[in-house]
């Protein structure tokens, strides 16, 4: 099952973990478990909480070596989705794990990949128990279930939240918001809890006033700080020292942020795009060593459970000797020779299939992107060459010095790190002069791809892509009889133009897209008076910014470069992948 939501925190010490997460529990399954039974904690067990919800636990104990593990398995089908989550409680003095919680849900969505399906899971409400009964940290940050306030005159405030942007043991990500001017520090945290509300756990938040934003402004060097109004979500493991790892960080201007505001409340798109940003952050980021002994431990205990369905909860089993690491030398209990668990089986086969949907796209992904260094590699074989003939060429004309001489260096032509720095380029009548941008009223969608893992890949190609309809059209404004069309100019861009590869370009859509209405008004966009009296026209040729999987996003365009006309090229849209036939 994909992984949609996970949290690890810290509990301060003289705390027993193992009693806090009994009793945290406990109160939770009251609510969940109807008539079936009360679940034991100190012994291990499969329970029915009702008819669509299951509950393991796993428990084990070390008395000789002081160690404790507990863990619940909770799965529930209320509907189409099946939901499983896992909750570890640690208590193992003298490791750095100790006293820790670790909760991981995942999503069966018919063996297709939540990604897909515009999925942001809710918080599940075991982490929200622990939260709101339990004082709980990553590292330094304070985790809970709203922002935490930071005003520029308390020192120790100040102090703590650089200490947690620095913390090199935070597992999780931290947003740091600054305040809208016209808005007090607590309306902005209640704002701000709302939009965070369903990522609770996945991540620190703190809000700061000006005086706080400046504080912490001056504390950090210039590419890191927080933007005056704005929004910053600080990854896990920030190198202060590196100015390149700035672009790792995702910022909001103050700009659109207010873009974003509707009242006292944010749009959606702001939430979407900041729960994506910290559950990648989590993805990427593998779990330490020993938690995953542990794990491999637990799922040992787990499966030994599962094989003997009907037999009573048994206690938890003492301690067998030293565990140094966590059991990993056990042999699993189950080796093959009996049926395997129908509902283990249900798992693997779902996660079959999801692997196989992800081995074709990473392949369709590889082949691309082998294609498009394969290209580059010539393109520069060709340039070094044209280089080295051109330095023979002056040696031979007397001209020693110059051949000698270095090349000045290229304009800096940085592509943006983000699609909020792409939105800004786009607003730059300068940036491309021969565009003309009609998404206003749709820059929500381009937003829905902020915060993905792909971000700067997609926003780098849009980008890509705008320069070389640009350059498109100003080459067909100079050369009007050229009689090239976009493919001709892409296969071969001229010399001092810019291009694509030829095959991001899809010059029109499918028969069944253009002809049948519910997917053509998908891709009417609007477009000035002057090229359309109706104000609106379909465009079907648009730039494919990546494969043909999962949110794939593109970008719509009408050329307006015949005779007479506007000479500009008109871009409707951004954003993901719009519906087609095989998607509905």
């Amino acid at each position: 099952m994909p992984l949609v939501y996970r949290t690890l925190f810290s509990v301060a010490a003289g705390h027993d973990i193992i009693e806090l997460s009994t009793r945290t529990l406990s109160h939770w399954l009251a609510g969940h478990r109807a008539d079936g039974p009360t679940v034991t904690f100190t012994r291990s067990g499969n329970y029915e909480l009702n008819r669509n919800s299951t509950a393991t636990v796993v428990r084990h104990d070390n008395t000789d070596e002081h160690i404790s593990f507990l863990r619940l398995i909770t799965e529930s089908a209320p509907a189409a989705i099946t939901w499983r989550t896992v909750l570890t409680a640690v208590s193992d003095p003298g490791r750095m794990s100790d006293r820790l919680v670790w909760i991981d849900m995942s999503a069966d969505v018919g063996g297709q990949n939540p990604e897909d399906r515009r999925f942001d899971a809710a918080a599940p409400g075991v982490a929200l128990f622990f939260l709101q009964a339990l004082e709980c940290r990553d590292g330094a940050s304070a985790l809970g279930t709203e922002p935490t306030i930071v005003h520029g005159h308390d020192d120790a405030a100040v102090a703590g939240l650089l200490a947690a942007v620095r913390d090199d043991r935070r597992r999780l990500a931290t947003i740091v918001s600054g305040v809208p001017a016209d808005l007090t520090v607590a309306a902005w945290q209640q704002t701000m809890a709302g939009v965070l509300h369903r990522s609770v756990g996945m991540q620190s938040s703190y809000v700061l006033d000006l005086a706080a934003q400046q504080r912490l402004g001056d504390a950090l060097p210039r590419e890191f700080r927080v933007p005056i109004g704005g929004l910053r979500t600080f990854l896990p493991r920030v190198d202060l020292s590196n100015s390149n790892d700035s672009l790792r960080h995702p910022r909001l201007s103050a700009r659109t942020l207010e873009g974003a505001r509707s009242g006292n409340g944010v749009r959606p798109w702001v939430g979407s795009a900041l729960i994506r940003a910290v559950r990648d952050a989590i993805r990427e980021q593998p779990l330490p060593e020993e938690l995953r002994s542990l794990d491999s431990l637990l799922n040992e205990e787990e499966a030994e459970l599962s094989i003997r369905p009907g037999r009573a909860a048994s206690p938890a089993r003492p301690g067998r000797g030293p565990v140094p690491a966590w059991g990993s030398a056990r042999t699993p209990a189950w080796s093959g020779a009996g049926p395997a668990p129908a509902r283990e089986i249900k798992h693997r086969d779902v996660r079959i299939v999801e692997l196989e949907k992800e081995r074709e796209r990473l392949l369709a992904e590889l082949a691309e992107t082998m294609e498009e260094r394969d290209l580059g590699h010539e393109e520069l074989r060709a340039a070094m060459n044209e280089n080295a003939w051109l330095r023979t060429c002056l040696r031979e004309a007397g001209l020693y010095a110059l051949a000698g001489a270095k090349a000045p260096v290229a304009p800096g032509e940085r592509p943006p790190g983000d699609f909020e720095e792409l939105l800004e380029r786009m607003t730059d009548a300068s940036a491309f002069p021969h565009l003309y941008f009609t998404i206003d009223d749709n820059q929500d969608d381009v937003r829905e791809l902020s915060g993905n893992k792909k971000e700067r890949l997609w926003a780098t190609r849009a980008w890509e892509a705008l320069r070389a309809l640009d350059d498109y059209a100003r080459y067909q404004l100079a050369h009007p009889g050229a009689g090239k069309n976009l493919h001709d100019y892409l296969r071969e861009p001229p010399e001092g133009f810019h291009g694509i590869p030829v095959k991001r370009l899809a010059a029109h859509e499918s028969d069944t897209v253009q002809t049948r209405d519910k997917y053509a008004e998908k891709r009417t966009f609007k477009v000035p008076d002057q090229v359309h009296p109706d104000g609106v026209l379909p465009m079907f040729a648009h730039i494919k910014l990546d494969a043909e999987y999962g949110i794939c996003p593109r970008l719509y365009y009408y050329a307006d470069l015949a005779p007479g006309r506007t000479g500009r090229i008109y871009i409707g849209y951004l954003g993901r992948h719009l519906p087609v036939h095989s998607s509905n």
